[in-house]
């Protein structure tokens, strides 16, 4: 179903969990909650939840597609991690600095603070944090015959510029 969990990671003795949810009614974006490790019970807590979403019928591109929400979790060292979203096919959001859609999120754990790692991203939905490297890979599902593999230096990051990877405006594949 496109609407459901995207990811689950264990990191830190604590239980991070993605999902897409329903924001305001219709309107939709990904989210991720955590909890403490528990075998017995566990309570969630919110940890990023956008205030921006995406309506189903009422949006720039009129076309929505939950499957393109990104969710992939994974950790980057202690006190962050990574978290990707996806553009929901509302593409004009990945070139936007002030959507964190079509991007890829460092979020830290314990104040909840989050920066924008990269952008210009379709769906990213495998991701890999390379300590020994310090590189960030990601695959991600483009549109048709644009499918992607990238790679980030976090060594050779300027922190006056988001790494863009183009999307839409840059692609192999065709749009849909």
């Amino acid at each position: 179903n496109a609407f459901s969990i995207k990811d689950l990671l264990i990191h830190q003795n604590k239980i991070f969990v993605s999902f897409t949810e329903e924001i305001k009614a219709d309107c939709w974006n990904t989210s991720l909650i955590y909890g403490d490790l528990n075998y017995k019970e566990i309570t969630f807590k919110n940890l990023f939840k956008p205030e921006e979403c995406i309506h189903i019928n009422n949006n720039r591109d009129n076309i929505f597609n939950a499957h393109q929400s990104g969710g992939r979790i994974v950790g980057l060292d202690k006190d962050r991690i990574l978290f990707s979203m996806g553009e929901f096919r509302s593409r004009y959001l990945a070139q936007d600095k002030k959507s964190v859609n079509g991007k890829i999120l460092s979020i830290n754990i314990n104040n909840k603070q989050y920066q924008i790692v990269s952008m210009g991203h379709r769906n990213v939905q495998g991701l890999l944090y390379d300590n020994e490297n310090k590189l960030i890979l990601s695959t991600e599902h483009g549109p048709r015959g644009g499918d992607e593999i990238n790679i980030l230096n976090l060594l050779n990051l300027n922190p006056n510029k988001i790494a863009n990877f183009g999307w839409p405006v840059s692609s192999y594949g065709e749009h849909y």
